[in-house]
Parts: C-alpha cells; structure tokens; sequence
C-alpha cells in the first residue's frame, strides 16, 4: 500500500479523521498528505524535534498547517493537541510520524485509536 493509501483509507477512510499526513521521522519531508492539510517545513522539523523531548511540547504548542494546538499529552511516541473542540494526534513510528486532526463531531480518543492502531500496524512490518 502507498503512504497515500494509507492516509485516505486508514485515517480519512474511517470517517472520524478530516485530515491526515504521514511525515518522515526525521522531519525533512512529506511522505503523503489530504489535500489541504499543508505542513511546513519547519513545523515538521519542530514536531519530530518534539518527539526527541516530549515534554518540551507542552512549553511550545504544536504548530501544524498554520495553527497552534495546545498540547495536551507528550509521552513516548505520541504527542496529542486540542484547538478548540477539534484536535491532532501524531504518532511516531520508527521512521515516520503519523499526523491525524480530527473535527469536533469526533471524540479524542476514537481518533487517538485509529491513528495508534495505524502506527502499531506501521511498527509490526517495519517501519
């Protein structure tokens, strides 16, 4: 399956994700992305920064296509923010980082299952 693939029917295909990307974990590049959800370069760089030290993340925000997520859990290889009633869950795997918003129609933790259920997935063929 393509990293596209896996953003349009793993996380958007699930009803419960409006916009998803797969970034690489070094934070240099794009892997795949919904159109739309345009991430930077420097908040990739600031977000897999942020896995290095998760605690700094509640000190800075997390920055992704424009807006600023109060970050409301930092702990091994997720790091999760709420923008109001909406919200992102992004999750590290050994050579990406899965980034997920959900909209406010969906509950934190139904999107916080999907995207780790995809990283857990990632994990166990290798990447």
């Amino acid at each position: 399956m393509s990293w596209q693939a896996y953003v349009d029917t793993s996380l958007l295909g699930t009803g419960k994700i409006d916009q998803a990307a797969i970034v690489s974990r070094a934070g240099d590049s794009v892997w795949a992305a919904s159109s739309g959800f345009n991430l930077s370069g420097s908040e990739i760089q600031g977000l897999a920064a942020g896995f290095q030290d998760p605690p700094s993340m509640f000190g800075t925000g997390i920055h992704l296509s424009g807006q600023k997520y109060i970050t409301i859990r930092a702990e091994g290889r997720s790091i999760y923010g709420k923008l109001q009633k909406s919200g992102i869950i992004c999750v590290a795997t050994k050579l990406c980082i899965l980034v997920a918003h959900y909209p406010e129609t969906t509950l934190p933790g139904e999107a916080a299952k999907i995207t780790e259920a995809l990283a857990d997935y990632l994990v166990g063929v290798g990447y």
